[in-house]
């Protein structure tokens, strides 16, 4: 059989081959928890290797096999019918002429077989003259779909190097933290771009995180943390390869529409476990889902080889990671024994629909719905006679029981009530449906048609002998959020107005026995709109005698409610509670609190508190307010508080406040008397200041400046600020500062520049200017972290012109590390044989025994046949030896 037969009969039998393993891939997921995203990913990344592992070993099974084989020879000689004894069909009919009732009885059960072999043998005349053309077709696909990916490819190289700038330190800074807590060994890097819209990472040997300009302003810093973990998680677990070698099986099976839906299944899953490793970072599932809802509305088309957190099914992933799945009807393994043999009935022509139920767990159902619900019938009755009423059901039905009615919240804090109750318990890991992940919706239970913004109030009692029942959970959540009632009966009350839940609330806060109730019954309380009503409480236990967490949790939900009584008690806590944690959140929440005497007391604390973390918490409090005295105050405390701390946290206040505040940072930053205050105010002019602005200042600072200290930090912020002319500066510092440190400073950030023509050429020309050896080296490594064409071709050519042999050797072993291999083997193999200096011909060497694959390994032997140098022969010799 020739190779074109071969190749064609692999594509014909791939069909049923590929459609029977995605038969079986859909049998499996049915079975599988949709929550189990690792298990379910390597199922389907099997399935995917499977489907290209089953054609080609077809290829290689019947390429060797002699052409004379055929269907018909493989019928057993104990069974093969003699030529008289099978009916022939008349020439002109095409169909298939069924045995005789003498010849089936005369093959028995081998009849079957017989009609299936003489079937196969029909089909296999028919299609044998069509195997070139499928060959032909197959491989014009191949070539169409193969230039995409290759598109593709230089679309997301384009991404590194066009339109991106350092990103800004915080960003930095939240990176490395989430890399460490990932356990992300590799290094990488972070830049902003003006190409993408959402968060993407590339490559996989140097990893880089694309970070969308427009993220920085429509997303809120944790969002933001939360997407990069995404991207974090893509490169621990080295999916961008991944994503490449998935892309070329699609590439040579583009014609099956079973590997595409495995293939999105691939993607599917691996969206959900980076999704499952960025909720371990951040904690809370319900907030990274609002990230990924905030992350839609900037989403655009990333090139296909660009992993973003957009990837796979958005709402798909957003009902994963929030909605609880359906309650089961019938058992799981029932539901995958009967796809199994659907499949099988079907001959495994029928694919399973992708658009399935999603996977359901019965123990989120069944186990989280209270064990019964009771209602009570007149909801317009008083609330007190209604929780009398639940008292006595529920002590009668013994044990657990759930009592619980609903109430409008206070607008300022719509998403507040959930995402706190969600802290709360997740520190009381023990109770049942912790964090809020599990669970069903209230409203289906409970029959209420309240509005979907209100509040459902749960407390959850036991029934211990013939006393009161005893207060154990407090639990506050939405009628359409899921909550775990973990199978206790619950007790519903209907509606309550404010001042008959507040009234019940506050006896319950005096009878609470611990200070974990205490703080959820404030939480409670906050959470009501009536602001005259709820203050007088808060405001109560805020100045009462009560434990101090709960009085710093009074304090957090005074500063929601716009109230002149709220800002006194609040201004009263953060003067002269003994407690220092009361006294911060105080000033917290008068920082929130928009009454406009909350910037009264604002000011009066910055300038005045005994506690410097109230006066700093305080000007950070400032930032947010819009009066006209603040800008004053905050140049004031900047020149003049006592404590550093307050007056750095002041510098950056006025940052924040752009062109007026700005100005006086930029003085602050050249004459305040503080280095470390000036260094603050030289980091703040280099996030808030223009270009053009943020260049002459901070030149003025590294030539001016005292301190050798605040004129190295000016030098680091040139190299986040970026552009040539950034970059020259940071050349002339490094070459010609008279301060040792401040010139090691500005040759480390030389390898922080964004890579691009213009950076490039000023790097080549600093490696091949002057006589500081150490310092062209510097210029070379910092070229080769550039990563770009330009810089690695500027690489090669020091690597063979430069007049030192010490930089010649940096640059082919920075070459040999980032440039391709088959580059790097012809860069290598010509200073082998060329260069002048030992040294650079050993080095030569040496990387090309160190190349992958061992593409230089025939150079090598080459140099210990015939190069003149008789030591370096007999290195290549050596290093021969030590690879067999």
């Amino acid at each position: 059989m020739t190779m074109t037969q071969a190749l064609g009969w692999a594509l014909v039998h791939s069909l049923w081959q590929c459609a029977l393993a995605a038969a079986g891939l859909a049998a499996l997921l049915a079975v599988v928890p949709a929550r189990a995203a690792r298990a379910r990913y390597a199922l389907a990344a099997a399935t995917l290797a499977l489907t290209l592992a089953l054609p080609v070993g077809t290829l290689v099974r019947l390429h060797p096999a002699s052409s004379e084989t055929s269907v018909d020879s493989a019928v057993p000689a104990a069974v093969a019918p003699t030529p008289a004894a099978i009916p022939r069909a008349p020439e002109a009919s095409p169909g298939l002429i069924p045995l005789s009732p003498q010849s089936a009885r005369r093959y028995g059960s081998a009849a079957p077989a017989i009609v299936v072999l003489r079937l196969a043998s029909r089909v296999r005349a028919r299609l044998e003259p069509l195997l070139p053309w499928i060959v032909v077709l197959w491989l014009t696909g191949v070539v169409t779909l193969s230039l995409r990916l290759t598109s593709g490819w230089l679309a997301a190289r384009r991404l590194r190097a066009l339109g991106t700038l350092p990103a800004p330190e915080p960003c930095v800074a939240a990176l490395h933290r989430l890399a460490a807590r990932l356990r992300v060994s590799r290094p990488v890097r972070l830049l902003q771009s003006a190409m993408v819209q959402v968060p993407a990472v590339l490559g996989w040997v140097r990893p880089v995180i694309l970070l969308p300009a427009s993220a920085l302003t429509g997303l809120t810093p944790l969002q933001l943390e939360a997407l990069l973990a995404h991207e974090l998680a893509h490169v621990r677990r080295y999916d961008y390869l991944v994503n490449l070698v998935q892309s070329v099986i699609e590439t040579l099976l583009f014609y099956h529409p079973a590997v595409w839906w495995i293939s999105a299944r691939v993607r599917d899953e691996r969206e959900h476990c980076c999704d499952d490793l960025a909720v371990a970072v951040c904690g809370d599932a319900h907030f990274y889902a609002s990230a990924l809802l905030g992350m839609e509305r900037l989403r655009v088309t990333t090139p296909m080889l660009a992993l973003s957190a957009a990837g796979g099914s958005l709402m798909g992933r957003v009902q994963r990671l929030v909605a609880p799945p359906p309650v089961e009807i019938f058992p799981r393994w029932t539901a995958g024994m009967m796809a199994v043999s659907l499949v099988l009935a079907a001959g495994g022509s029928r694919l399973l629909r992708t658009g399935a139920t999603p996977p359901r767990h019965p123990s989120d159902g069944a186990g989280t719905a209270p064990a019964s619900v009771l209602r009570y019938p007149d909801p317009a009755q008083p609330l007190a006679r209604r929780w009398d009423w639940a008292l006595e059901r529920g002590a009668r039905m013994g044990g657990g029981f759930w009592i619980g009615y609903r109430v409008q919240q206070v607008a300022s804090v719509p998403d507040r009530s959930e995402k706190h109750h969600r802290e709360r318990h997740d520190e009381r890991s023990d109770e049942p449906g912790a964090g809020g992940f599990r669970g069903v919706p209230l409203a289906p239970v409970i029959a209420d048609s309240g509005d979907e913004d209100d509040l459902a109030l749960l407390f959850r009692f036991r029934a211990r002998g013939p006393g009161r029942p005893t207060l154990e959970t407090v639990r506050v959540t939405s009628l359409v959020l899921p909550v775990d009632l973990g199978r206790t009966p619950l007790v519903w009350l209907g509606p309550a107005d404010d001042g008959a839940s507040l009234a019940r609330l506050q006896a319950l806060f005096a009878e609470a026995p611990t200070a974990d109730l205490k703080e959820d019954l404030v939480t409670d309380v906050g959470l009501h709109g009536s602001s005259r009503a709820v203050v007088p409480l808060l405001d109560g236990w805020l100045r009462g005698d009560v434990p101090s967490e709960v009085r710093a949790q009074a304090a957090e939900w005074l500063g929601h409610h716009p109230d002149a009584a709220a800002v006194r008690g609040l201004a009263h806590a953060a003067r002269q509670d003994p407690a220092a944690r009361v006294r911060e959140q105080a000033v917290k929440g008068l920082r929130i609190n928009p009454f406009a005497t909350a910037t009264d007391s604002l000011l009066a604390l910055a300038r005045a508190h005994d506690d410097p973390d109230v006066r700093r918490e305080a000007v950070e409090g400032l930032d947010h307010k819009s009066d006209p005295r603040v800008l004053p105050a905050l140049i004031a405390i900047a020149r003049s508080d006592r404590d550093e701390d307050v007056q750095r946290e002041a510098v950056e206040g006025l940052g924040e406040m752009k062109e007026p505040g700005l100005r006086a940072v930029i003085d602050i930053a050249r004459t305040h008397a503080d280095p470390d205050v000036r260094s603050r105010a030289v980091e703040t002019v280099a996030e808030a200041a223009s270009h053009d602005v943020a260049l002459a200042v901070l030149e003025g600072v590294v030539r001016r400046d005292p301190d050798r200290h605040v004129q190295r930090k000016a030098v680091e912020e040139l190299g986040k600020v970026g552009g040539p002319r950034a970059l020259a500066l940071v050349i002339a510092f490094a070459r010609h500062h008279p301060i040792a440190e401040v010139r090691r400073e500005a040759r480390k950030q030389l390898g922080e520049f964004t890579s691009d023509s213009t950076t490039a050429a000023l790097l080549e020309q600093t490696a091949l200017a002057g006589t500081d050896v150490d310092f062209q080296r510097e210029a070379v490594e910092a070229l080769a972290s550039q990563g770009g064409s330009e810089a690695l071709d500027a690489v090669a050519r020091l690597a063979r012109v430069h007049s030192s042999a010490d930089v010649r050797r940096e640059a082919i072993a920075r070459y040999a590390k980032v440039a391709a291999p088959e580059s790097a083997r012809q860069l290598l193999t010509d200073r082998l044989a060329n260069d002048r200096s030992p040294a650079v011909q050993a080095e030569a060497l040496r990387r090309l025994m160190a190349l992958p694959g061992g593409i230089g390994i025939p150079a090598v032997a080459e140099a210990a046949r015939a190069h003149p140098n008789p030591e370096l022969r007999a290195d290549a010799r050596e290093r021969l030896k030590e690879n067999r």
